[in-house]
């Protein structure tokens, strides 16, 4: 068999062809079959353009009479499309890398292998995701949420908290994904979950010109809107005497609407009184139920560009500016329906013991609603400039950036009340579907306006902002020491503005004002539960979204607000400033050496840092962390590597958890204590890892991994109540209490657990030639971990229990096929069972919410009809499973459903184009 390689298309990320050239296949092994070699082989004069970690074996050295016979061999083809072309890539990533590191390239330009960047970053192992809004969102690596987020190995952020939403980067505009799970000493200092870099295209990665786009509409079935998006690249280099020059510009626009629908039971979980049943019976049951809906439209413009200039092949020089935008109205609507007062309970049913299964309510309080007509704001920028200089011995580089970041946000929320209070018939768990809570009212028509009366307007506005200005310099020398072939050490300094302001204020009307003298528009808006039949009353009269913004003045008028024209003042109380400034400095040096064949490599390093924060006011926070980092990889063979790794990592408390505390004045005969604690430390991990990578093809590869995390001084919130004069008895009405809730460092945790990943393409020789087209991506993750729970009142024990938001198991299993112009994708993601909060403690026992075992199934598929024309569609959350949450509220272990909420099933179609 012989075989030659062809580059198709103007990126590295392109599809690649391979097709017959002299060379000599190297025989099977028993682990190895016949095809892994060819690939090897026909790939490794291409290592350098495709990035690939292949080593050419011996064998390949052929004599001019072998090569001769092998092209007397009948020849094969493989076609390399942009699929396997991402899995290569990726895989290479991962297999030269001396840290642990996963990762997810672009199969395409503009073409992530979801419509979200959290999505794709859920299918990487350890890396478990929260859902909502109809996307993934804030995502946790090995259960932490404590991350660096860097773009381009530059830290980024939003306002004033310490990372930026994986999400509010454009899928079209990311060249690929990177998780670290360790870190080196030459890398932004990582939280103590792990470092997220996001890596854009450069002029540079392309051979010459290069214009890509993408074009596509979406539909959200429960909210029933279409959307358009795309994105934009063009690229260019050219040759002139003064160098190569390269210019880029990517430009990205997505928009969603989205409606999440949930119906719960309220979160305390009372007793009747004897006085409420005609059995007299203490039965349990949740006190409320209702539904809310989560509905709005979210859309995020970007543009990134770049340029670069080579004037000797040793020197370049680059200038980066990254826009990302974020925009969204909020439009969420609740409808509580209280099952407390003087409510009468006829019809009861049990579940078990004395819990309540259903009930039909008289005479309870009158259900409350609200609509919110929020809008939201984020622009961030980033520019950055800096070159380097390398040669046989020495690289030095210099980087310069700076980031200016907005958030904003006005929050219009308009209560409404029915008039009276309905007979409403309640089954906690319905026995249909997906469970959960179930209601109907009784002779009362939700959607006649004269059965509602005004209740209030809530106003709020929020501002926060962040800016700052990064240096950093970085140097390595090859020493010509086989044991010691290279050291490195840098600097970096950043000086760090953090702002943020809130102005907010509730007012009722004087008197009963009947919601149709209101001047606001009314709608009985679309409801949710697409597909479910469990739930009757789904809609109800509310004013609309855009009569609220609009109206807000006469609003405010309304409701008494001193200053009708314009929003809430900030609140001083709720206000800082404050700068931080931070210096590190590196040291790390690669060591390299052999036992027998066995190659030994890795890095041993140290980073500094030392962290000044001071607020207005005069208070400060000063303290200094030491980073070691060893890391070590054994290959036994061009394909089986064992790596160890020790690391310490680092997590900064938040600028708001650092801020100067604020008392409040007196409120009755209550001082409440609120804000910040300056003595805060950051959060300290000791972290250990070790895995075993098999490499068995350019695009398989099976491993297997353990890490520990030993963790100290989580934050947590901690609130005492004391009276004012010592000794005081609490217990008297007329004693003044000091209510205090500051956060604290806590004690000692751990989380453990295992990481398993296998992928291949089945390009096996002994395989009919339609199943090598198939291939599979499968990983399982298990976590285990407990935290301290701090005491919930003053005296009380102190418990360990599980992370919150961490499950145990997550798994990941992706069918692939790509075969000519067509390739398509199908992805099943799991998370079992995780806890959400714990509120109380008794005996040992932690009441509190956990959300059950979810799956999602995504599909996505490609059609390429005639060159550089390629028709995308994708479908999301096919299954639509909802999240189910359920409230454990004795130390008897009885359960409620807490809530059931459907997500969005999202549809996809569009066109890629590359000229």
């Amino acid at each position: 068999m012989v075989w030659k390689v062809r580059f198709v298309g103007s990126s590295m990320l392109t599809p690649v062809v391979l097709t017959p050239v002299a060379l000599t296949p190297v025989a099977p092994t028993p682990v190895a079959p016949t095809h892994v070699a060819l690939p090897l082989l026909a790939l490794s004069t291409l290592t350098t353009a495709a990035g690939l970690l292949l080593a050419q074996p011996a064998s390949a050295q052929t004599a001019p009479a072998t090569q001769t016979a092998a092209a007397e061999e009948p020849i094969d083809e493989i076609i390399v499309t942009g699929l396997r072309q991402s899995l290569r890539s990726a895989q290479s990533i991962k297999r030269s890398s001396l840290n642990i590191v996963d990762a997810i390239v672009a199969e395409d330009i503009g073409k992530l292998p979801d419509i979200n960047v959290s999505e794709s970053l859920a299918r990487l192992p350890g890396v478990q995701v929260d859902r909502g809004n109809g996307e993934g969102g804030r995502i946790r690596i090995r259960g932490l949420p404590d991350l660096t987020t860097t773009y381009n190995g530059r830290d980024i952020y939003t306002a004033e908290v310490r990372n930026v939403a994986t999400q509010d980067f454009g899928a079209g505009t990311v060249a690929a994904l990177e998780i670290y799970k360790t870190t080196g000493a030459d890398q932004v200092e990582s939280g103590i979950g792990g470092l997220v870099n996001v890596r854009s295209r450069r002029a540079f990665d392309f051979d010459g010109l290069a214009v890509n786009g993408q074009l596509n509409g979406t539909y959200a079935d429960q909210s029933g809107k279409f959307d358009v998006n795309g994105n934009l690249l063009i690229s260019n280099r050219w040759d002139t005497g003064a160098g190569e020059f390269g210019a880029l510009l990517n430009v990205s626009y997505t928009q969603l609407h989205y409606l999440d629908s949930a119906r719960f039971n309220g979160g305390f979980i009372a007793t009747a009184r004897p006085e409420q049943s005609a059995g007299g019976s203490a039965f349990r049951f949740p006190d409320a139920v209702g539904i809310f809906y989560g509905s709005g439209k979210r859309w995020r413009p970007s543009v990134n560009a770049a340029l670069q200039w080579r004037p000797t092949p040793e020197l370049e020089f680059y200038a980066d500016g990254l826009y990302q935008g974020f925009r969204r109205e909020v439009s969420d609507r609740r409808l509580f329906v209280p099952l407390f007062g003087d409510a009468r309970f006829t019809n009861i049913s049990f579940s078990e013991g004395n819990q309540a299964q259903s009930l039909t309510s008289t005479g309870a309080v009158a259900p409350f609603l609200f609509q919110g007509a929020t809008y939201e704001k984020t622009n961030t920028y980033q520019f950055a400039v800096g070159g380097a200089y390398t040669d046989e011995k020495l690289r030095v580089s210099v980087d310069v950036a700076r980031t200016d970041t907005k958030f904003t946000q006005s929050v219009y929320s308009f209560d409404t009340f029915f008039t009276r209070a309905p007979v409403v018939n309640v089954d906690f768990d319905v026995d249909r579907e997906d469970g959960g809570v179930e209601f109907d009212f009784v002779d009362f028509d939700t959607e006649n306006p004269a059965n509602y009366g005004f209740g209030g307007l809530f106003d709020r506005q929020l501002e926060a902002t962040g800016d700052d200005w990064q240096f950093r310099t970085d140097a390595e020398y090859t020493t010509g020491m086989s044991f010691l072939p290279k050291i490195a050490a840098g600097v970096r300094l950043v000086n760090r503005n953090s702002g943020f302001d809130l102005g907010q204020d509730f007012r009722g009307p004087p008197g009963f004002t009947p919601l149709s003298r209101v001047n606001v528009d009314l709608e009985v808006f679309r409801a949710g539960f697409r597909g479910s039949d469990v739930q009757p009353t789904r809609t109800w009269i509310s004013p609309t979204y855009e009569s609220i913004r609009a109206n807000i003045a006469e609003l405010r008028t309304l409701v008494g607000f001193s200053d009708p024209q314009n929003p809430r003042p900030f609140n001083p109380n709720d206000r800082y400033r404050a700068n931080e400034k931070s210096f590190a400095g590196y040291g790390q040096l690669t060591y390299e050496f052999t036992i027998g064949d066995v190659e030994v490599n890795g890095l041993a390093g140290v980073r500094t840092v030392l962290t000044d924060t001071s607020f207005d006011g005069g208070q400060t926070a000063s303290y200094t962390d030491v980073l070691p980092n060893f890391s070590t990889r054994i290959r036994f063979s061009e394909a089986l590597q064992f790596r160890a790794a020790y690391t310490q990592t680092r997590t900064r408390p938040n600028f708001n958890q650092i801020r100067p505390s604020v008392v409040d004045p007196l409120q009755g005969n209550v001082i409440r204590v609120r804000g910040g604690n300056p003595g805060l430390v950051p959060i300290q991990s000791e972290n250990f890892d070790i895995s075993l990578e098999y490499f068995f093809s350019p695009t398989g590869f099976v491993s297997g991994g353990l890490f520990r995390r030993n963790i100290d001084g989580f934050i947590y919130e901690q609130r005492t109540v004391e009276p004012l004069i010592p000794g005081t008895d609490l217990n008297d009405p007329n004693t003044i209490r000091v209510e205090t809730s500051l956060p604290r460092n806590a004690g000692a945790g751990r989380l453990q657990g295992v990481e398993l990943q296998f992928q291949t393409f089945f390009d096996f020789q002994f395989l009919p030639e339609w199943a090598r087209s198939f291939g599979i991506q499968a990983n399982y993750t298990y976590i285990d971990g407990e935290q301290e729970i701090p005491p919930f009142v003053p005296g009380g024990p102190t418990q360990r229990a599980e992370f919150t938001d961490v499950s145990p198991h997550t798994f990941n299993i992706i069918g692939l096929y790509e075969r000519g112009k067509f390739s398509s994708r199908l992805a099943y993601n799991k998370r079992t069972r995780w806890f959400t909060g714990y509120d109380n403690a008794q005996a040992g026992v932690f009441s509190g919410e956990y959300t059950a075992a979810v799956s999602r199934l995504d599909f996505s598929m490609s059609y390429t009809p005639i060159e550089n024309i390629t028709i995308a569609a994708d479908v999301s959350n096919i299954l639509g499973s909802p999240f189910r949450n359920f409230r454990n509220f004795d130390s008897a272990g009885a359960v409620y459903p807490r809530d059931v909420r459907f997500e969005e099933r999202i549809f996809s179609l569009g066109v890629r184009f590359r000229l």
